[in-house]
């Protein structure tokens, strides 16, 4: 290919960020200055994803374990309990993970088929959490990703599989060690071609294909949450899984709007058996709040529990004094995120917005 069609092909790139501006106006958007400039940046973070995942990162032969949503790439509504590693692969390789378990509560490791810059799709081709995971005494351990099976940890894949994604779930950061974890595909009797024009072109139609899909996608979220403000309402969980939602994880998404003398309530009326919850707090866009500088998200761990075994939870703009008070960042309006994670009987939370005035009642 011609010079030429390199400079036409980053035309169509920056075209298609040009485009995605138009998100901003949309009738479904808040307006007010906050959502407003944190629009702005998410539109640059998700192009800055868009080039990780498929210019950057998009190699099956020679995978890398990077991370796709941190402190400064949100999306979907990222978990602030999360640290996220994510490698393309291709099923019809074997590959090859090795690591120490660290100290860090849950871990899951799921491959998946399809992908946003497909079919809006991440279907799950194969799953395997801490709780399964064969280790040494000293928490090393191996797993052999794979379309056939395998003797010791095994994870699935199939020949379409092209995504590994690992979750790994905090209970507390500030003194949990997370997992180190490497992966390498088995045979490594070949090294990387030079990149060709095909492959660079083709790696960019992906990108451009992803940010739209992607911006859209979470967009159409937030108008269908924020239909129901002030609640928290359970989500349908085939819909999670098909879009890489974790198996052992029930969602609920809601939404908040209040004056800057209203308090949100969350109430979870009991805690049944589960790996953990959280809630967190997340703007317009589905981005978590920044929980490097503010308390944004709570967990089985750090909530405080009532006598009777029920919790509640405030959010609000200003400090309500109560030791489950999640701070909205000063937003007018946001969205949220609950989780159970490996719960059989969950209970839902139950919602209801009061004056500061009142919370000590």
């Amino acid at each position: 290919m011609a010079a030429n069609d390199m400079a036409a092909k980053w035309d169509a790139f920056c075209d298609t960020l040009k485009a995605a501006g138009q998100e901003l106006t949309q009738d479904h958007v808040p307006q007010d200055e906050q959502s407003q400039a944190e629009g702005l940046r998410y539109l640059s973070r998700m192009a800055r994803a868009a080039l990780e995942w498929y210019v950057e990162f998009n190699d099956a032969a020679f995978p890398v374990l990077y991370q796709p949503a941190h402190e400064t790439i949100k999306l979907g509504a990222d978990n602030p309990d999360n640290v996220y590693q994510k490698a393309v692969i291709d099923g019809r390789f074997d590959y090859h993970l090795t690591g120490n378990r660290g100290s860090i509560d849950y871990i899951s490791f799921a491959t998946s088929k399809g992908s946003y810059a497909e079919n809006l799709k991440q279907i799950e081709t194969g799953f395997l959490d801490s709780n399964a995971l064969d280790m040494d005494a000293d928490g090393n351990f191996e797993i052999v990703l794979s379309a056939r099976r395998q003797s010791g940890n095994w994870l699935p894949m199939d020949t379409e599989s092209e995504s590994l994604l690992i979750r790994q779930t905090f209970l507390d950061r500030s003194v949990e060690i997370p997992a180190d974890i490497q992966i390498q595909r088995l045979d490594r009797s070949a090294t990387p071609e030079p990149l060709s024009s095909e492959k660079i072109t083709a790696d960019f139609d992906k990108a451009m294909a992803f940010y739209r899909n992607t911006i859209g996608l979470f967009s159409q979220w937030s108008k269908d949450i924020r239909k129901n403000p002030n609640s928290l309402l359970l989500w349908d969980q085939a819909f999670c899984q098909a879009v890489g939602g974790d198996p052992n994880i029930i969602y609920y998404h809601g939404h908040f709007r209040l004056a800057s003398d209203e308090v949100m309530v969350i109430t979870l009326p009991s805690i049944p058996d589960c790996q953990t919850w959280n809630l967190q707090v997340d703007n317009y866009w589905m981005e978590s709040l920044d929980y490097r500088y503010h308390k944004i998200a709570i967990n089985r761990h750090t909530a405080h529990v009532n006598a009777d075994g029920s919790v509640d939870l405030h959010i609000a703009q200003r400090d309500t004094g109560h030791a489950n008070w999640l701070n909205s960042g000063g937003h007018i309006e946001g969205t949220l995120c609950f989780r159970w994670v490996g719960c059989e009987k969950p209970t839902s939370p139950v919602t209801r917005v009061i004056k500061y005035s009142d919370v000590s009642e």
